[in-house]
């Protein structure tokens, strides 16, 4: 149950400087693999993981990354309320403006440090799969560009599935990385988005700086391979609510009937 695969990889920022893990749950089961990303918001949370090992006969691929110090940030310096004020530019104080800088740096670290996991991530499963491996790919918050960096770049037709929840990731390149996916094979993929995701909302806007193009947790892909699933579901509460959990087991399910037809 407590496997770990480390791999030197010096220069990336990942779980520690040069380094990425991946936690190994039902490593001896047969069934078709669920490689699980956390985001920023669920690192530490082993409810995801743990939930869906339970329910699942298949192995489990939990990648650890360090995703910078955001959710200190986002707690302790950044109210919502204060979000949103600090998004009205005619009222920035000296304070405000700091704050702002702050969030625009940590967000970029954790955002530059999710495309690096993926890398990462996609250098070991090429090298331990071949075409005939599958798996399901599901990614939370900014481990959404862990699981589609990654998707782009195997070598290998791998991706039978993925499901985004509450993606920290702009729409526009979201489709761009699904559509760049190889495989002869059209993959039907999920998001999930909400439409009380405060944490996209205002956190996500001011660390990428974008007011105008809004993250695929907040709204449909433009992909007709891509499922929506709109919900109001705020941006903590996916690990640890069954009925999502009960929903991902189901998208599970679906894609291993379609892959045995």
């Amino acid at each position: 149950m407590n496997n770990f695969y480390t791999r030197d990889l010096s220069g990336l920022a990942n779980l520690s400087p040069g380094k990425i893990e991946l936690d190994i749950l039902n490593e001896d089961h047969d069934g078709i693999p669920i490689v699980i990303a956390p985001g920023f918001l669920t690192q530490g949370s082993d409810d995801w993981k743990n939930y869906i090992a339970s329910k699942i006969d298949a192995p489990i691929y939990y990648v650890k990354w360090r995703s910078s110090s955001v959710l200190h940030f986002a707690s302790k310096q950044l109210a919502l309320n204060s979000a949103r004020s600090l998004l009205s530019f005619t009222n920035l104080t000296l304070k405000g403006m700091g704050l702002l800088a702050s969030a625009y740096m940590e967000w970029k670290s954790a955002a530059n440090e999710a495309n690096r996991a993926g890398v990462a991530l996609a250098r070991f499963l090429n090298d331990v799969w071949y075409d005939d491996d599958k798996a399901v790919f599901i990614g939370h918050s900014l481990g959404v560009r862990v699981i589609t960096e990654a998707m782009r770049n195997l070598t290998h037709d791998n991706v039978m599935t993925s499901i985004s929840l509450a993606g920290a990731l702009n729409r526009d390149e979201y489709d761009r990385r699904i559509t760049a996916i190889a495989s002869p094979r059209t993959i039907a993929h999920t998001n999930v988005y909400s439409t009380n995701d405060q944490i996209l909302k205002w956190v996500y806007r001011m660390g990428e700086l974008n007011y105008s193009q809004r993250p695929i947790g907040l709204e449909c892909s433009g992909l007709a391979n891509v499922h929506n699933h709109k919900n109001a579901i705020g941006h903590t509460e996916y690990h640890d609510d069954e009925e999502f959990g009960e929903f991902i087991l189901a998208r599970y399910n679906d894609a291993v009937r379609v892959r045995t037809m």
